[in-house]
Formats: C-alpha cells, sequence, structure tokens
C-alpha cells in the first residue's frame, strides 16, 4: 500500500529536545540553562554577567544581551542558515522578560492612539485586537522554536513564576500553585516542563511533563541538568538526518484559506470598506474617481452586479 501524499514513515532521525523551565528568584534556572553544550544564549534578565568568565558559562559561544521580541526573532532566523556545528542550544533566559517586551510596546501603542484621540492616556488599556497581536507574536516564536528544534537544536525556555489563583467563592481567591509567566498556551509545544525550587539550601526539579521518558510526571531530581538528559539525547533514536519543519508555513497558509473563505462571505459593501481600510487617502482618492468612472456612481450599496464585477477588478490592481 502506496503512502498518501503528505505523510512519511516513521524513523529515526536527529531531533532536538524543547524543555521549558520555571521558578522562583534563586531556585536555580540560569545554571540549569547554563548546563547545556555550545549554547547562546538570549540575557534578557541580565542573569549570566556573575558567570562570565568563570566555568559555569565553559559550553556558552554567544550572548545575545536583549529583551526585545525583534531581536529574538532575528536571532532565530539566522541561526537557521548558521553552521550547527558552532551550536546546538538556544537558552532563552527569560521568556518572560520577551513576553513583557511584547505587552508593553503594545501598551505603548494603545496610549498613542489614546492620545490622538484626545483621551487619558492613564485610561487606556491593551483592547481584545492588541491581545489578538500579542498571541500572534508568542505563536510566531513559537512556531521558530519547533522550526529549530527539528533541525536538531536544543531549545531551552526559562520563565520567571507567576501564582497560579483559583475561585474560592464569596470573592476569594486562593493560590493553587505556580504557573510559567509567559504565554499561557506555549507550555504545551516543550517535551520537557520542570517547575525548579528549593529546599534545606538543596536544588530540586518537579517533572511536570517528560515526552522523552527519562522520568515520569511528579519525579523530584535533585540538582536537575542537561546530564539527566544526555544518554536520550545520544540515543540511536535520534541519529540520522534531521526532517527540517516549519509550521509557520502552515499557519500562513491557513490564514490564506481563511481569509478567502471569509472573503467570499462577505458582502459586496464590506469587502470595499475592508479595502479601503487597507489604503492611504492619495489612493482612496485616486480609487473613487476611477469607480465612477467604470460605474458611473459612488454609491456602493445601489451597485447591479455588473458594476460591482467593475470595482472588484479595480480593487484587484
Amino acid at each position: 500500500m502506496s503512502i498518501l501524499s503528505g505523510l512519511r514513515k516513521p524513523n529515526s532521525r536527529k531531533k532536538g529536545m524543547k524543555i521549558l523551565i520555571y521558578g522562583e528568584p534563586g531556585s536555580g534556572k540560569t545554571v540549569f540553562a547554563l548546563s547545556f553544550p555550545k549554547s547562546i544564549v538570549v540575557d534578557s534578565e541580565d542573569g549570566c554577567s556573575w558567570y562570565e568568565g568563570t566555568e559555569r558559562t565553559r559550553n556558552v559561544v554567544g550572548i545575545l544581551d536583549s529583551q526585545s521580541y525583534d531581536d529574538l526573532e532575528n536571532l532565530m532566523d539566522e541561526l537557521d542558515d548558521a553552521n550547527d556545528e558552532e551550536f546546538s542550544s538556544l537558552v532563552i533566559d527569560s521568556e518572560t522578560k520577551v513576553y513583557e517586551n511584547i505587552k508593553e510596546a503594545l501598551q505603548n501603542v494603545e496610549e498613542t492612539r489614546a492620545a490622538r484621540k484626545g483621551r487619558d492616556v492613564l485610561d487606556a488599556n491593551l483592547s481584545m485586537r492588541s491581545y489578538g497581536k500579542i498571541g500572534q507574536l508568542s505563536g510566531r516564536l513559537q512556531n521558530a522554536k519547533l522550526r529549530l528544534a527539528s533541525q536538531g537544536i536544543n531549545i531551552i525556555s526559562v520563565a520567571q513564576a507567576a501564582d497560579e489563583m483559583e475561585d474560592a467563592g464569596n470573592g476569594q481567591r486562593v493560590k493553587v500553585g505556580e504557573k510559567p509567566n509567559m504565554d499561557k498556551r506555549a507550555r504545551f509545544d516543550y517535551d520537557v516542563v520542570i517547575r525548579l525550587f528549593t529546599k534545606d539550601n538543596k536544588y530540586y526539579g518537579e517533572i511536570e511533563k517528560d515526552r522523552l521518558e527519562v522520568f515520569e510526571r511528579g519525579d523530584i531530581v535533585e540538582n536537575p541538568s542537561y546530564q539527566n538528559w544526555v544518554h536520550r539525547l545520544e540515543s540511536k533514536d535520534n541519529q540520522g538526518k534531521a526532517v527540517a519543519k516549519d509550521f509557520s508555513k502552515d499557519a500562513e497558509k491557513s490564514q490564506k484559506a481563511y481569509y478567502e473563505e471569509v472573503k467570499g462571505e462577505m458582502s459586496f459593501a464590506d469587502r470595499v470598506k475592508e479595502y479601503f481600510a487597507t489604503i492611504d487617502a492619495d489612493t482612496k482618492k485616486k480609487f473613487v474617481e476611477d469607480m465612477v468612472s467604470a460605474t458611473g456612481t459612488k454609491k456602493i450599496k445601489e451597485m447591479n452586479k455588473e458594476q460591482q464585477d467593475k470595482v472588484l477588478a479595480l480593487m484587484s490592481k
């Protein structure tokens, strides 16, 4: 029986480990992340500075000091074309700072909009549109991590811990645990998730997820590090040619298909309105002139099918 188009048979191939670690300050997050070999480190908290020049950074081949979403995205694009013999791990320390950078940038946009409209900037909050944009940008970063991991690069994401709260009734909320302070959907993309903590001056990690099947959920590991998973990463089923995957292209494909479907369901007036929102004032003026010349009117809602087709043809140009 032949394999259907687009499918592949499961086989041994090289792949990188995607691991998310989070915890309170002083729980050993940066030290854990620095245990991975041939690492490029995005240091957004200045957490590596006191380790530079010491044995802790012996595995580091380069450091990017930035909290910028754009810098991180550009770096991952560059790593696509880099010589993978020079590095094998990407550390992002921390994801929390990058996530906050996105929110801060969009908050500034909201305040600028408020000022332009004469509203008090102190009352400007993130809109639903901005939250949607945050999700979109976070998704793009996650897809870039998945792409690099499919090429055999280890991805180590570090996040600060945030309290996980539940409604206890009577307007009361109680802490029921901790969660990584980043896009809440991101944790599903990782192979391993660990909550780091300290007890009696010792460092531990609680395993929340492990697709590599080295540990079980709930296991407590003292002084966790890369060495706990090295035998799995160097096993026979993690050898061979990498199968590069770019899920961002799937997102673009779905977006285009969905847009075409939605556009097909939109009324003619709504399609013209949407088009007008994408062009500047001078282009609008020229478009209206061409539209009147082609149809004899600028009354969109009164146009017949022939006139509508002429307008759509102008828009397609």
